[in-house]
């Protein structure tokens, strides 16, 4: 057996590692830059499931599903529809929540472990409306792995052309 023959499955491994390294680097980018620039949508109905985070009555930011919000208000377990510090975060079930202020009102994001949504209301007569909304899901996560494969399939045509 020549040294060269017993050096070849080290060599593929080695070549294959490489590119999966690459390949998950890429995905990372692709997916970074995805984020960064993933749409936002106008307007909208509510979500009725959708938390809010609100001012409960005894002062402490608490998150409410958007259909309760005129119940709560009426029966008095709310104060106000805007949390009591400006920026913080909550959970609510198994939902992370995130909240700032925007510059037309609150901007609210809601995560767990598959999904990410970013709502940006206003409070227009002590009412949140929706302004823009962004979803972000398994499909960012599907484009990225599709943009990765054509950007690595690239750079080794590119190689073989060499």
């Amino acid at each position: 057996m020549s040294e060269t023959t017993a050096r070849q499955p080290g060599e593929r491994f080695q070549r294959i590692f490489r590119a999966l390294m690459v390949f998950c680097v890429l995905v990372w980018l692709w997916g970074l830059g995805l984020y960064m620039i993933w749409p936002w949508d106008k307007g909208g109905e509510w979500l009725p499931e959708f938390p809010i985070v609100v001012t409960c009555a005894d002062n402490s930011a608490c998150a409410l599903p958007f259909r309760e919000l005129a119940e709560a208000k009426s029966s008095g377990r709310i104060s106000a529809l805007r949390p009591p510090i400006e920026s913080g975060e909550t959970a609510y079930g198994q939902l992370h929540m995130e909240w700032q202020p925007w510059n037309k009102g609150m901007e609210t994001k809601v995560s767990a472990w598959n999904f990410q949504i970013t709502v940006r209301y206003a409070l227009i007569d002590e009412q949140p409306v929706l302004v823009e909304y962004r979803e972000i899901s398994g499909k960012l996560f599907l484009v990225a792995i599709l943009g990765a494969l054509l950007t690595l399939f690239g750079l080794y045509r590119n190689q073989l052309k060499r």
